[in-house]
Formats: structure tokens, C-alpha cells, sequence
């Protein structure tokens, strides 16, 4: 998949800065608030989704990186009604441009050149967001965008096969010596 993303967001000449694609919004959230607490919105830490809430901060598709910590420039793209701690950053498409795009361009971007700290590593918007990146016309990053979708679900599709495959052998073979 590295591969292919490559092939496909890096066709021509870096023309814009990331910073020009998305705008880049933060939290001052904190894990201990929503302990206890529960409800249908997810909230989303670094590991993922670390809890349910019933209000919700943000009501849009973004992109999460992880702003802070071991795993530092990590991204997931996340949709609908959510809230985010401030270990997160999340980015929201500007007009013109296709958030899975620039999702599917951040998934394999480098950020270690980014990160400063000498015991926990943070990386800044202000440093990664001056980035030059290549965007063809919204037409075009929504036609990659697509394919680079669809073989992510291929691949989830192929790995789920995969991992049923390797439970119907451990049966077969705990069950071959009874």
C-alpha cells in the first residue's frame, strides 16, 4: 500500500503547503475528564477511542495526528460527531482541497524531521504545516482518494479472510490429534 500511495500522491512537483490545505485545530482535553462518564460520542486519545461522551466537541470528518509521545505523527481519519484530548491535533480540509487526500498523504508523510524534545517527542503545525505537498485539481484528489479507499478495504477484507483462515487451521489441527 506504501507503494502504491507513493506512486499515486507523488506524481508531480510539490505545489502547495500543507498548512494551505487544512486548518489545523487542537484541544485542551484531558483523559480524566471523561472517566466515568458515558456516552454515544466517541472521544479519542492516542491509542484510539479511549472513552464515550454524551457532548461532542467537533461535528466533522478530520484527520488526527498524534501531537505528543512514542507515537508522534501517527494518523487516523475519523468522521462524524467526536471529541479529542490535547495529545491530538486535528486537521479539517480547507475549500478546494479533499481530506482523504491529504489523509492518504500524511498516512506515509515523514514527520520525524519535525520532532524536537529530548524526552517526549512533539512535532508542531507550525513546523510540518509549512510543507510543500503535491495537489492536483479537487476532481483528481478525489479520483485517488477513491482507489486509495477502496484498496484499504480490499486490504481489511483480505486480512479479515486471513486471520478466519488461520482460526478454521488451529481448530483443525487441535481437533486432528484428539
Amino acid at each position: 500500500m506504501k507503494g502504491l500511495t507513493h506512486f499515486a500522491l507523488n506524481g508531480e512537483q510539490a505545489n502547495v503547503r500543507l498548512k494551505d490545505c487544512v486548518a489545523c485545530n487542537s484541544s485542551a482535553l484531558t483523559e480524566s475528564e471523561f472517566e466515568g462518564i458515558v456516552g454515544l460520542h466517541p472521544v479519542y486519545g492516542a491509542t484510539g477511542i479511549i472513552a464515550y461522551s454524551s457532548q461532542y466537541a467537533v461535528n466533522e470528518d478530520s484527520i488526527l495526528v498524534i501531537k505528543d509521545g512514542a507515537s508522534v505523527g501517527r494518523v487516523q481519519y475519523v468522521t462524524g460527531k467526536y471529541s479529542a484530548i490535547g495529545t491530538l491535533n486535528y486537521l479539517t480540509a480547507k475549500n478546494g482541497f479533499s481530506l482523504k487526500y491529504i489523509y492518504y498523504l500524511l498516512r506515509y508523510f515523514n514527520f520525524d524531521k519535525y520532532k524536537v524534545g529530548s524526552g517526549i517527542p512533539h512535532i508542531y503545525f507550525k513546523d510540518y504545516g509549512n510543507e510543500l505537498i503535491y495537489c492536483p485539481s479537487i476532481k483528481e484528489q478525489y479520483k485517488i482518494a477513491r482507489m486509495l479507499s477502496q484498496v484499504d478495504k480490499k486490504l481489511d477484507l483480505e486480512q479479515i479472510l486471513l486471520d478466519t483462515y488461520s482460526l478454521q487451521k488451529q481448530y483443525l489441527l487441535k481437533n486432528m490429534f484428539i
